[in-house]
């Protein structure tokens, strides 16, 4: 509100509404698409806090001020057509005749806040009013053609609703976007993907990179207007689509043998839902936490190497790791421990290499702290680990991180042929 220190608390000038208008209602994004979607109901009754008592006296030229302010806004061509109604009341004021005074403003409706703001709010709400009129009247036309999945009867609310709750998308969107929009809905239908990757849904006209950047509004509409169990459970799950592969893991065999077993490639990157089920040819598999570890490796008997994961080891609850010799290797610090926890609950014959007290000892001098720690013990660590641990969180090394990429080679590579054997 544009007040000064010396200007009065009562007495809210037009200027004062206008300001209040636009940060409590227009700028606050929750609110506004409480007011667009009927659930904040109109009209909105702003106190114009009038003077009480001997405060006029205190301050003549603003109650004179006050007074005018309102009196123009009423006497303007505009006040009929804006609807925006302001009360006033007959007031005796102490040494003073009597006054008529403004006490509050009722705004009746969204366009009157519009209109009360200015012509660039006007013409975003014409816009977003365009945009929404557009894709109901689209989209009944498209569905009266098409729709292999039956129509909610009662989804126009629903669909009024999800629409204003995307309205920031919405807003983006251009004219091209809202036609591919309304083309799209009609076509889907539950488990139309048959487990393909959402890129290969069978979809005409649509270009299936729409559907990837939009899915949230996609979900939404669909949702509302074809089954609402969609947003329970999802849009994908409910087309049976695969999500596009992530969290690539860096694989990469440290002997011929194991090179050869791959047709001979150095490295490959697999998702973790690959991984899962795609046995990696070798006795050995070494598990590392970072990639610039895992590069510095070669010629390790029968051992293939999966890196890069950071905390993403759900691959590691894979049924043909149990019949594989498995070791982790990831740094000193109270992350490095919680991930091994995490990777034994999952894994509970998997071997930690030099990630002990041992080795803290032996390169304490190349440690550094850690810039968050882990507070909440880890579940799954032997005593020995839950010790070190307790001994990194209370600085007992000084520095709480000991980085897997300062060890020495020599002595990475003497701890992993203990390991292989």
């Amino acid at each position: 509100m544009s007040e000064t220190n010396s200007r009065p608390a009562w007495g809210l000038l037009q200027q004062d509404i206008v300001e209040l208008l636009r940060a409590k209602y227009w700028n606050n994004t929750k609110t506004l698409k409480g007011l667009l979607g009927g659930n904040i109901e109109f009209p909105i009754r702003l106190s114009l806090k009038p003077p009480k008592g001997n405060a006029v006296l205190n301050d003549i030229k603003h109650f004179q001020e006050f007074i005018d302010s309102w009196r123009s806004f009423c006497e303007q061509i505009e006040y009929e057509s804006l609807k925006v109604k302001v009360s006033w009341d007959t007031v005796k004021f102490r040494s003073l005749s009597e006054q008529k005074v403004p006490t509050s403003v009722a705004i009746p409706d969204i366009s009157s806040i519009a209109q009360m703001l200015g012509s660039k709010q006007e013409r975003q709400l014409i816009e977003w009013q365009n945009r929404v009129a557009f894709i109901f009247d689209s989209l009944a036309v498209e569905l009266a053609k098409r729709s292999v999945q039956p129509i909610r009867s009662d989804y126009e609310r629903d669909l009024f609703s999800e629409l204003i709750g995307n309205l920031e998308i919405l807003s983006d969107f251009s004219d091209s976007d809202l036609k591919l929009l309304v083309k799209l809905i009609p076509q889907l239908h539950k488990g139309m993907g048959r487990g393909c990757y959402l890129r290969a849904l069978p979809v005409i006209f649509v270009d299936t990179k729409f559907i990837e950047k939009n899915l949230r509004v996609i979900e939404s509409v669909t949702s509302a207007v074809l089954d609402y169990s969609v947003k329970e459970i999802g849009l994908l799950s409910w087309l049976d689509c695969r999500d596009k592969p992530k969290d690539w893991l860096l694989v990469r065999p440290l002997c011929k043998k194991t090179k050869d077993s791959l047709r001979g490639l150095p490295q490959l990157r697999l998702s973790s839902e690959t991984l899962m089920d795609f046995e990696l040819p070798a006795k050995n598999i070494l598990v590392i936490e970072n990639e610039q570890s895992c590069l510095s490796l070669d010629n390790i008997p029968d051992t293939i190497a999966v890196s890069g994961g950071g905390k993403n080891v759900s691959w590691m609850k894979a049924s043909w790791l149990t019949s594989k010799r498995v070791a982790y290797w990831g740094d000193i610090d109270s992350e490095g421990l919680a991930i091994l926890s995490d990777v034994r609950s999952k894994l509970s014959s998997i071997i930690p290499l030099m990630m002990d007290s041992d080795t803290v000892e032996a390169y304490r001098d190349r440690m550094v702290d850690e810039p968050e720690s882990v507070t909440r013990e880890p579940v799954a660590l032997t005593d020995r680990e839950q010790i070190l641990f307790r001994m990194l969180r209370s600085g007992t090394f000084g520095c709480t991180r000991l980085e897997q990429e300062r060890l020495p080679i020599d002595f990475v590579y003497e701890k992993l042929r203990l390991w292989v054997g």
